[in-house]
């Protein structure tokens, strides 16, 4: 793109934050030579109004007096093709959609990012830039087209074959009057011997952006024939034009005068053809674009419903886990006191059992001792048995008579 062509862009920045506004503004000043700025949709409609070169609207849709989806309405009342670009924070998907009616151009959202606003007017200069060429080719054939006028035949019919116009030495050729060629159609001046497919041909080359040129055969309006050596091309604006020369040999000194002439229409109808081509793969992908953003909005909006549930939910779960949580340290405490408790009671026991297992070895020490003495006991009893068996038998002798001896 030529940056000749960028230095004639003017925008129009509306933003009804001051420091939002001036950021923009500086920024676009160091690309754009005019950037002119307003602060509600009512001060910008009224610069609108008094300034017919504004390229570029550069809107925030949230503003005091008159909103930004307002103020586009108002442009589109009388401009539908001015691009328009939207900034806004948050945007309902019912807005958006009036917005897309209204021919919005691109959306941004903010905080707006510097380099992806500086890409978006970027591409609307871009297209600006080839509308403005295509406009320049057309006036150049609307030029030349004057220019050959003089020299050679030409009329111009829409894509039905409908006439709309016949210059002189055309009407001369034909026979026909002014008034007559609002009625007249290519087949009512085409020769009838004219095959029908050949014609046919001819219509689907031009449709494809092709240039035809050949001899063909003609009828005056009295039903006289007449040829032409033609050249057939489409324009922008869908009209074909047929520019011819007598086949006679008057007019061969013509021939090398037109070839130069549809070599030039040519190259220019071969460049309008592939610009609006592209153009209409850019509408088709913002199209696209526009169907995508529509379903992301819905498809956000199901995500936040879901997200506020998910978080109600959480916080439910956050407060049943505070409770659980208290419960929990409820019940460790209790069970930590009955551990302590029961260590405590083992503690006395197992002092008690100290004590018992103290007095278990005294007693056995004793047992032992009792055992000992008992011993003692039994081995003196048995002595003492001894002796008194002894004695009794001592006792059972002396007082048997058959055991005295020497007494008597």
């Amino acid at each position: 793109m030529d940056n000749s062509f960028l230095n004639k862009i003017t925008i129009l920045v509306v933003e009804d934050s001051n420091t939002d506004r001036k950021i923009l503004v500086d920024v676009l000043k160091k690309y754009f030579p005019t950037v002119l700025e307003a602060s509600d949709g009512e001060e910008a409609y009224e610069i609108y109004k008094n300034d017919k070169n504004i390229d570029i609207i550069i809107s925030d849709l949230n503003m005091p007096k008159v909103s930004g989806i307002n103020f586009l309405k108002l442009v589109r009342s009388s401009d539908m093709n001015i691009p328009f670009i939207v900034t806004t924070g948050k945007i309902e998907a019912e807005t958006m959609i009036e917005a897309i009616n209204l021919n919005v151009n691109l959306y941004i959202t903010k905080p707006v990012d510097i380099r992806t606003l500086l890409q978006k007017i970027d591409y609307l200069c871009e297209n600006k830039y080839l509308e403005t060429r295509l406009e320049n080719k057309r006036r150049e054939i609307e030029y030349l087209i004057e220019a050959v006028d003089v020299a050679a035949l030409i009329f111009r019919m829409d894509e039905k074959g409908d006439i709309s116009y016949m210059n002189t030495a055309m009407l001369d050729i034909s026979g026909y009057d002014k008034e007559d060629v609002t009625n007249l159609n290519f087949n009512d001046v085409i020769h009838p011997e004219i095959p029908k497919k050949y014609i046919d041909n001819t219509w689907e080359d031009l449709n494809n952006g092709k240039l035809w040129k050949g001899n063909t055969k003609f009828i005056t309006k009295e039903g006289e024939t007449f040829y032409l050596n033609n050249t057939i091309f489409k324009t922008n604006n869908n009209d074909y034009i047929t520019i011819a020369f007598l086949t006679t040999k008057e007019n061969l000194e013509k021939r090398d005068f037109q070839r130069k002439v549809i070599m030039k229409f040519q190259e220019s109808n071969k460049k309008e053809f592939e610009l609006k081509k592209k153009n209409s793969i850019l509408q088709e992908k913002i199209g696209t674009l526009r169907d995508l953003y529509e379903e992301s909005e819905m498809t956000i909006k199901s995500l936040k419903e879901k997200n506020a549930s998910n978080v109600r939910q959480l916080k439910h779960y956050e407060l049943q886990g505070d409770n659980l949580s208290q419960k929990y340290e409820k019940f460790m405490n209790t069970k930590k006191e009955e551990i302590d408790s029961y260590i405590k009671s083992l503690n006395t026991e197992k002092q008690k059992n100290d004590k018992l297992a103290f007095k278990y070895d005294e007693l056995l020490e004793l047992v032992e001792h009792f055992k000992e003495r008992n011993k003692n006991l039994e081995e003196d009893v048995r002595n003492k048995n001894r002796r008194i068996n002894d004695l009794n038998e001592m006792l059972v002798n002396k007082s048997d008579p058959k055991s005295k001896k020497g007494f008597f």
